[in-house]
């Protein structure tokens, strides 16, 4: 405010040079003294050369790019400069209504100002450069016009909502005395009861995060609140806030009884049921923890039934953000009910039925598993409005869960000639509707599907050799366990034995006996099944010493020669695999699918929901319209009103019809590309779905690609769709425990980007994730988004093993024979020798592929030749640290770090690292592992890449700063994980126990026999991130000086060799 004092600074030697130097500062400092001084001649003019001067450099600055922080000063002071071009309007404005009895019309001027802002996650300075400037013109204006009506005079300015918007950005970075400040400077301000409001409730807000005193002085300002000018919105939130600062102060029965009033108020304010909400769901769970009982557990239900009621109710009322995250509560609760449906249940089927359909479409695994709980029924009832509404979210999960859930109820009434779970029957009721509400989409996808199952699976070659590989793997495992602890007669032949029932069963699956059909026709898989059989069928068993002559009892195999005969038989597969095609036509594989074909539709609000409308053919349409047109002539008022609104209703719907392209909810039939809803995708917004806007199916990709991902040949298609891209997935054969997993790795990526997104903190860093789409298709089939700029750690080191000629099996045969060789050395030693000896020859080994066999710059090499320039490559680099950051987090808290070269896959165009195949470790108790040797992969050729600079610069702070943003979202992340962890146990223990097709009171029974190692897993996981996250005193200073001494001694152990030779040779440390 003192423009003299900054005048004379401006006219100093130094400024001067500053300038002449051209210092941007200040040039806008000269701008500002221009508008001042009202030297609006000049103002253009030097709006202009510091227009130029930015632009300037701007050119001098490498190109932007997603997390560059170089470019932001500029694009603040480009904000800067808008503001001061309209502030120069607003000057020549005032000029001209000054003098006369009239006032200037800035409302448009104003409503700009209002939308233009800084992000609420950019630095504080940039909202006061922002705001300090346009408080000044409204002083300025204000003074010109100081003779007016107070009423006139507020219609000129803005600074009550400016300041009390600097005042909450400031709250929300947490400098709580520049919030107060700012709330300060406006004791001489008049404004409106809304602006009034606000103002209040910042200062009460100051107080919640404070010392006892300054709660009581919180509560003692809303307790002399004079509420008679507020509206019951604003009431409502003034008795949720008194609410809070009384549950903080230990008195829970008043907070109840002023939730109470505040809901009373004003039924419809969300935020107070959440609010009230939270507290119900804290008693129930204070009751919880105290000595169990039959009266605690009534009553702890009762509490839960309340909160679910308060959440659902909150839904109802705004389908925000902050209530829809309350969804992963209320299922969980559910659970407390036990075995049979109760109080929870029916408060969940009374108030969820109630909530629009799409909130629920991130949980729709979780609706699926609730088919076989106590609320089936009310899951029952949710999923079929999203197959009323969204058929093309549900279609593909529940078409998977149907077909799983028959063909094992169809395994047990072969057993014991049981009947139909109710799971099944109500999945079965779910299927028909969804073809009765939508038969041409159904019959569209039913196609489309039944093409991919029986047109692109594998070649028994393929799946033999997965099969071998995999029973090599475990030969390998149990031969080095053998050799460490030790083996005696009776093991090796137990080992033996089981070895022989696996290669039996693989026998008896591929190499069938086929059956003696009358009829000569077969179709192509009857021929090439007998083809391979005969091919291979008599070499195998003979090989594996499969028959039953009496001469030959007694030739059993040694776990030595198991894995010689696999190896071999690995070899043979492999060389017959690797002749299969890179690519081949569409036209060879799929006639059908060659020919589809779907024109556009086009997109104008409700073309794509079937709820506005129902389906109907063209002439049944038209009939329609003219049963609307008017058919009466009569002169009646009543009469006439009815022939006119018949007449609009018959002009819009042909309107909507032909130049709309069709009715409401016709779109809905046209197949969307899969993948679009949530939790397959992220929407920056977090709203309803628009499915009008999204990429519908046009036509496949002439050309299937063929890639090898995990020793496994995999397909890859092209889906073209309306959007001008072509999306690409993976055909990917898997068991259904890992289809499920990875969906839930979708659903656990989904949550924490909203997290990431939403925190100033992760904001601040650019740390984001996002999902990649795990669509199911069938019970061992799914597509997996996939991109063309995808690539792995293993992609780098097979290149680099081409281009020098070396097998890229090598280093791994290498590690195992010198580990093999010490270990067979010392098989008389005592155990700790053994395992000292062995780390030794580990370390040896170890260090001899560093240095002779794998170079630790080649994947920086790889990635070179990926760019063109150092520029692009430093973009990556930058990108790719935060991202490994944040992967490297969820490794460790999920005990997820198996991460082979394979699965260790980036994206060149985005730098996003990638999550294939992550699956939690779990002990065989059902714990999550316990810290094991290397928390995350962070090898020598990924450490090259970053380097030390972006290792200490970029990675270790993004990763504290990704723990902080998370556990600070505890009480809600709690949630997500307690459903994503149950989930996951249970599937976990029903494919490691024989019994993998239990009955539906078998699973719920060994739900709640898990649920406390459930509660401890998730307790674990907090820690974890808890550990990770920077440490702060009550007053906000940092309590130590290494505030990020986890995060460093997790590097360091997931960098030095010792951790490193202590994992598998699959990991492949080398690299």
């Amino acid at each position: 405010k003192d423009w003299e004092k900054v005048r004379k600074i401006c006219s100093s030697p130094s400024i001067t040079a500053a300038l002449e130097s051209g210092d941007i500062d200040v040039k806008m400092n000269e701008l500002f003294l221009a508008i001042v001084d009202g030297k609006l001649n000049d103002v253009d003019i030097l709006h202009a050369q510091t227009a130029q001067l930015c632009l300037y450099k701007w050119q001098l600055l490498p190109s932007i790019f997603s997390g560059s922080s170089t470019h932001f000063s500029l694009l603040h002071n480009f904000h800067r400069l808008a503001d001061i071009r309209e502030s120069g309007q607003i000057m020549v404005e005032t000029s001209v209504h000054s003098g006369g009895t009239t006032v200037p019309d800035l409302k448009n001027l104003l409503g700009t100002w209002r939308n233009r802002l800084p992000n609420i996650y950019d630095p504080l300075s940039y909202w006061e450069d922002i705001f300090m400037w346009r408080s000044h013109m409204f002083t300025a204006i204000t003074k010109n016009f100081n003779l007016i009506d107070q009423g006139t005079l507020a219609t000129l300015h803005d600074r009550p909502w400016t300041a009390i918007q600097m005042a909450k950005v400031a709250r929300k970075q947490s400098t709580r005395d520049v919030a107060l400040l700012s709330l300060a400077k406006l004791t001489d301000c008049s404004m409106d009861v809304s602006d009034a409001f606000a103002k209040l409730r910042e200062q009460i807000l100051s107080y919640r995060n404070g010392n006892q005193v300054e709660k009581s002085g919180g509560l003692k300002l809303v307790n002399t609140t004079n509420l008679l000018y507020f509206d019951p919105n604003q009431k409502s939130e003034l008795f949720r806030l008194k609410a809070e600062f009384l549950e903080s102060l230990g008195e829970r029965s008043k907070a109840t009884q002023a939730y109470c009033h505040s809901v009373q108020l004003c039924p419809s304010y969300s935020r107070a049921w959440i609010s009230w909400g939270a507290l119900c769901s804290s008693l129930a769970e204070s009751v919880e923890n105290r000595e169990a009982g039959t009266t605690n557990t009534k009553k702890a239900c009762q509490y839960f039934a309340q909160a679910m009621g308060c959440y659902l109710e909150a839904i109802k009322c705004e389908c925000s953000e902050s209530s829809r995250s309350k969804l992963a509560h209320c299922l969980w609760m559910i659970a407390k009910d036990g075995s049979s449906s109760g109080l929870l249940c029916s408060t969940f089927d009374k108030y969820a039925l109630a909530l629009p359909s799409w909130v629920w479409l991130p949980w729709i695994p979780q609706l699926l598993t609730s088919l076989s709980r106590i609320e089936a029924s009310s899951a029952k009832h949710i999923l079929n409005g999203i197959v009323s509404s969204y058929p093309q979210a549900v279609y593909f999960p529940l078409r998977a869960f149907y077909l799983e859930h028959r063909d094992m109820d169809r395994a047990r009434s072969a057993a014991s000639h049981s009947v139909q779970s109710e799971c099944v029957s109500f999945a079965e009721e779910l299927m028909g509707g969804l073809r009765k509400a939508h038969p041409i989409l159904w019959s569209s996808l039913e196609t489309i599907l039944e093409e991919f199952i029986i047109r692109f699976r594998p070649s028994f070659e393929e799946e033999l050799l997965a099969t071998v590989t995999a029973l090599l793997q475990r030969a390998d495992s149990q031969l080095e366990h053998q050799k460490r602890t030790g083996s005696t007669s009776e093991s090796e032949n137990a080992v033996r034995a089981s070895f022989s029932k696996t290669l039996s069963r693989v026998s008896a699956k591929f190499f069938k006996s086929q059956s003696d059909s009358p009829s000569k026709s077969k179709d192509d898989r009857e021929k090439k099944t007998s083809e391979f059989t005969l091919r291979y069928k008599a070499a195998f068993e003979r090989d594996f010493s499969m028959n039953t002559k009496a001469d030959i009892e007694d030739q059993q195999l040694t776990i030595n020669g198991i894995i010689t005969k696999l190896k071999k038989w690995r070899n043979i597969l492999d060389a017959q695999v690797s002749l299969t095609p890179l690519s081949f036509p569409l036209l060879q594989a799929s006639p059908s699918l060659s020919s589809f074909s779907n024109s556009i539709p086009d997109l104008w609000p409700g073309s794509c929901d079937p709820s506005t409308g129902k389906l109907s053919h063209d002439r049944n349409k038209k009939n329609e319209v003219e049963e609307t047109r008017p058919q009466s002539t009569t002169t009646s008022p009543q009469a006439a009103a009815a022939v006119a609104a018949a007449a609009v209703k018959a002009v819009t719907s042909l309107a909507t019809y032909e130049g709309g392209g069709g009715h409401h909810g016709g779109g809905s039939a046209s197949v969307e590309v899969p993948g679009q809803y949530p939790p397959n995708t992220f929407d920056l917004f977090n709203g309803k779905p628009s499915p009008e806007l999204h990429a519908k199916l046009v036509k496949f990709q002439s050309k299937i690609e063929i890639s090898r991902k995990n020793e496994q040949l995999v397909r890859r298609i092209g889906l073209i769709g309306s959007d001008g891209e072509t999306h690409w997935f993976l055909l990917q054969f898997a068991i259904p425990y890992w289809t499920r997993t990875d969906e839930r790795t979708a659903q656990l990526h989904h949550f924490l980007g909203k997290i990431l997104q939403q925190e100033i903190i992760s904001c601040r860093r650019n740390l984001w994730l996002k999902p990649t789409a795990v669509i199911p298709i069938a019970q061992r089939l799914r597509m997996t988004a996939d991109s063309k700029s995808n690539s792995s750690l293993e992609d780098a080191y097979c290149l680099d093993c081409k281009y020098r000629g070396q097998d890229n099996q090598a280093a791994h045969y290498f590690f195992q024979e010198e580990v093999n060789k010490e270990v067979e050395k010392n098989i008389s030693l005592n155990t700790d020798d053994k395992k000292k000896n062995e780390k030794a020859a580990r370390l040896k080994a170890y260090d001899i592929i560093c240095k002779n066999m794998v170079d630790s710059r080649l994947l920086s090499r790889y990635i070179m030749t990926k760019f063109g320039n150092p520029e692009k490559l430093f973009h990556f680099q930058k990108c790719f640290a935060s991202q490994i950051a944040l992967n490297s987090l969820i490794q460790y808290a999920f005990s997820a770090n198996e991460r082979t070269p394979s699965k260790f896959v980036f994206n060149l165009n985005n730098s996003q690292v990638l999550s294939p195949d992550f699956r939690f470790s779990y002990s065989n108790q059902g714990f999550l592992d316990v810290e094991k040797s290397v928390p995350f992969r962070m090898t020598r050729n990924i450490e090259t890449l970053l380097g030390p600079h972006l290792v200490q610069g970029v990675f270790v702070p993004g990763m504290t700063s990704a723990a902080k943003a998370i556990y600070s979202n505890e009480k809600y992340f709690s949630s997500v994980l307690y459903l994503l962890l149950r989930d996951d146990i249970v599937a976990w223990y029903l494919s490691k126990s024989s019994q993998r097709e239990g009955t539906q009171k078998m699973i719920q029974e060994l739900e709640r026999q898990l649920q406390d190692r459930v509660v401890k897993n998730v307790m674990l996981v907090q820690g974890r991130l808890k550990a990770c996250a920077p440490k702060f005193s009550k007053s906000g200073k940092v309590e130590n000086i290494c505030y990020d001494s986890k995060v460093q001694n997790l590097l360091s152990l997931a960098t030095i060799p010792d951790n490193l030779v202590e994992m598998p040779p699959s990991f492949s440390a080398w690299l």
